[in-house]
């Protein structure tokens, strides 16, 4: 096999090429799960339309660019910066934007926002100057890119033509998956589809292959990967979710079409006809009469809000739950963060592994992590997201006042 060196900031670049064929045969998983009946339905989801501030018209909106803090919106010719909800800035630029991307960058320091133009160019928006190329960062200068997505830690996968890109800031790796009909990226995995030999998902540190048959209803699949990395697929007819076995199970049988999936911070998000709906661990909450456009694209955001783009105009939907956010919304937040010390004899000291035990450290939680945010240490990522979830769910277990 062979080598090329390519420079990329203080980090050298290898690139090398690997098979990545997907055939029918591969297929080897039982379709079996797809044939379960899907979970009954919970009570109807209830949502809010987030208010937006408009910079003006700029033109049509094309992508967004959504990491938790920075929200960045590519219209024809422009790009609309906002930094904690209010508007920073407008950055003009000549480009036909395709898609979007928050990526970690290449150097492993910070987040970058970047844009695909029509072009196959990948473009830098810096937090102050213009847009600057930057797919010779990635190890890609010779590649027409057409979608980009960051796949956790340190690391982001690049959709080219014909294959698939992944860069953890010393390599680059290619995959020969020939023309992609539909690609996603998250939580250390890739997953895929190419022409109409079923799905496939690559764990990227192992570089194993798994395969996934899925039943074709003349569509390609919209696919996600959620934060613990099990893949959810969507036909136009039916929604699945990968289980702990790694098989693909029925989850939700479509009312009418579905047209949109993403996976927002704990939440996976999708649009059926024209409802949005959200996948959970105890089924699906639809909302009723949303009345929302039936040919829209989903995208996450890290605040578990979703971004609806369609006919060029872009709205933010949250969910209304009710209390604050449940456990399951904190538990991936704390694995992330806080387990590594505080866990059941962890090196901190003080066990913060289970709701209880939130509940009984609810002060000192809110003041370290939200006030004085002196916790976690240095080294452990928490965006303004989680510290307004954990602000949340602090204050949702405080006891009732005493009359």
């Amino acid at each position: 096999m062979t080598l090329l060196r390519r420079a990329a900031s203080a980090a050298a670049l290898v690139l090398s090429s690997s098979a990545l064929a997907l055939s029918s045969s591969a297929l080897a998983l039982s379709l079996a799960g797809c044939a379960a009946q899907a979970a009954a339905p919970l009570p109807p989801l209830v949502v809010r339309e987030v208010a937006w501030p408009s910079p003006g018209e700029l033109g049509p909106v094309r992508a967004v660019a959504d990491d938790g803090r920075r929200v960045v919106v590519f219209h024809d010719g422009a790009a609309a910066v906002f930094v904690n909800g209010a508007l920073a800035r407008v950055e003009r630029a000549p480009h036909r934007w395709v898609s979007a991307a928050a990526l970690p960058a290449p150097d492993g320091y910070g987040t970058w926002i970047v844009g695909v133009d029509a072009e196959g160019r990948l473009l830098r928006l810096p937090g102050q100057g213009a847009f600057e190329a930057v797919s010779d960062r990635y190890g890609l200068e010779r590649a027409a890119v057409r979608s980009a997505i960051g796949l956790g830690e340190g690391g982001a996968a690049f959709a080219l033509d014909r294959e698939i890109a992944v860069a953890d800031g010393e390599t680059v790796t290619r995959y020969a998956a020939g023309p992609l009909a539909t690609f996603a990226a998250g939580a250390g995995r890739v997953a895929f589809a190419a022409g109409g030999d079923g799905l496939g998902a690559l764990d990227v540190a192992t570089r194993a292959l798994r395969s996934y048959p899925l039943p074709a209803d003349g569509a390609a699949p919209l696919l996600a990967l959620t934060g613990a990395g099990a893949l959810l697929a969507a036909t136009p007819a039916a929604l699945y979710a990968e289980d702990g076995a790694g098989v693909l199970r029925l989850r939700f049988r479509a009312r009418a079409a579905l047209h949109g999936l993403a996976v927002s911070g704990d939440r996976a998000w999708f649009a059926d006809g024209d409802e949005l709906g959200v996948l959970e661990q105890a089924g699906v909450r639809e909302t009723r009469g949303a009345r929302l456009p039936r040919a829209g694209r989903l995208v996450g955001s890290p605040s578990g809000d979703v971004w609806l783009l369609a006919s060029g105009a872009l709205r933010r939907f949250a969910a209304e739950d009710g209390g604050g956010p449940a456990w399951g919304e904190i538990a991936p937040v704390f694995a992330r963060a806080c387990a590594r010390c505080h866990r059941p004899r962890g090196e901190g000291g003080v066990d913060l592994s289970t709701p209880a035990a939130w509940a009984s450290l609810r002060e000192a939680i809110a003041r370290r992590v939200v006030d004085e945010r002196n916790m976690p240490p240095p080294g452990y990522a928490l965006s303004e997201a989680d510290r307004a979830r954990i602000r949340a769910f602090v204050g949702r277990a405080a006891p009732p006042a005493r009359r």
